[in-house]
């Protein structure tokens, strides 16, 4: 095996732990304890996922997962490492009578945690029914206070960011009542998880909020519409939406072709205008491309736009802008129906490639989170799945996307 690269020994790895999931207490895998790149593997029932991470002030990480097993509820787990993917403590689990499901992450300004999601149950008529959960921690993800909102039908939170006036905003979907359809739902909360305000955008068909960000007039969101289209526009199309302060003054833009098209995050830039990421399909082959494209602050007025993708699907996950004004971008590249891989793509200041990288091996293997390190380098969560079972995955890279 010395002969081997180390980007193969790696992937080597990366196939074997998959096998060694247990059902005891969550588990760490090294692949070496001290090292500025390395994948490393957590779980501790049959079903593991990583699904946000982001980068600490101390140059480690929190990792936002989900886990389930066959005698457990679905619940939270939340995983603080040091800069070597080592875990700084015991993971902390997030649990009730419902199931629990965690989206996303952020960091607060006192070096807490705010995470977003959904709590599942059987409601009042016997149907299975889900309200947006948000869970306020500490630096150590100890739980300080839990709020669930049922202003709906059907609700789930998919992405949350601390506000400017110390409060949350929230954004994800709501079942239309009448129509069964879902709709886009905006939730503001106070700091202690009160609500403020919420607001339902969309129309007769489903409509999903994937993404916001709070700007200097109110907020910046993505997701997706069956409801609006351009022309040249059908099924679904990436949405973009500004709103005032309190979520009203809607502006919408639609991008998109005759696929099925959606949006996954949208970044105000540091030169005006807003970095779009989504994913577009081929109406005709049904093969995914990834989606990028600087917009102006109108929205409706692109700078560029960007295609990423081959002869196979290559689904958009998360993005961030580098220190030195490129993009970094993960996803998960679709190999074959049972063998998917993860990769980290980035491109200059005008979405130009400078190197596309891939990680994985047999099974599936998917990206969720990325976060850009201390180091310049960029640090990935999301799962690894080898007969059925799957482990949470965090890969860290140098600032060339390599494990050295």
């Amino acid at each position: 095996m010395s002969g081997l690269p180390k980007l193969k020994i790696s992937l080597y790895w990366l196939i074997l732990f998959a096998f060694l999931i247990t059902q005891a207490s969550c588990r760490q895998d090294n692949f070496n304890p001290h090292q500025d790149s390395f994948i490393k593997f957590f779980g501790s029932n049959s079903s593991n996922e990583g699904v946000d991470i982001k980068t600490l002030h101390n140059g480690g990480y929190v990792v936002l997962a989900n886990s389930s097993g066959d005698d457990l509820p679905a619940g939270i787990i939340l995983i603080v490492t040091d800069q070597y993917g080592n875990q700084t403590g015991n993971p902390v689990r997030f649990e009730g009578q419902n199931n629990f499901r965690g989206h996303a992450i952020t960091v607060l300004y006192d070096g807490g945690f705010a995470i977003t999601g959904s709590s599942t149950g059987e409601e009042n008529d016997g149907s299975q029914g889900s309200n947006i959960l948000l869970i306020r921690t500490d630096d150590r993800g100890n739980e300080l206070w839990s709020r669930t909102y049922n202003y709906g039908s059907n609700q789930i939170g998919y992405d949350i960011a601390e506000t400017s006036d110390g409060g949350f905003i929230i954004i994800g979907t709501s079942e239309h009542w009448f129509t069964r359809k879902a709709n886009i739902f905006l939730l503001k909360t106070d700091s202690l998880g009160e609500t403020e305000w919420t607001r339902t955008h969309g129309g007769w068909e489903n409509d999903a909020g994937f993404s916001i960000a709070e700007t200097s007039y109110g907020y910046i969101y993505t997701g997706y519409t069956e409801s609006f289209s351009q022309s040249g526009q059908s099924n679904s199309n990436i949405f973009i939406v500004k709103t005032n302060d309190q979520g009203r003054g809607i502006y919408p833009f639609t991008y998109g072709g005759r696929g099925d098209d959606y949006g996954k995050m949208v970044i105000p830039h540091f030169q005006g205008g807003y970095l779009l990421l989504g994913t577009t399909t081929d109406n005709e082959t049904g093969i995914k491309n990834v989606f990028l494209g600087h917009v102006e602050e109108d929205i409706s007025s692109p700078l560029w736009i960007r295609h990423f993708g081959d002869s196979v699907s290559h689904t958009a996950a998360r993005m961030k802008i580098t220190h030195e004004g490129d993009y970094i971008i993960t996803g998960t590249q679709e190999i074959s129906e049972d063998n998917h891989v993860i990769f980290l793509l980035k491109t200059d200041p005008e979405g130009n490639k400078i190197f596309m990288r891939t990680f994985g091996g047999s099974g599936v293997q998917t990206a969720s989170g990325l976060d850009i390190t201390p180091d310049g380098g960029y640090v990935i969560t999301g799962l690894n799945r080898q007969e059925g079972k799957s482990v949470i995955t965090l890969i860290k890279t140098n600032e060339h996307g390599e494990l050295r």
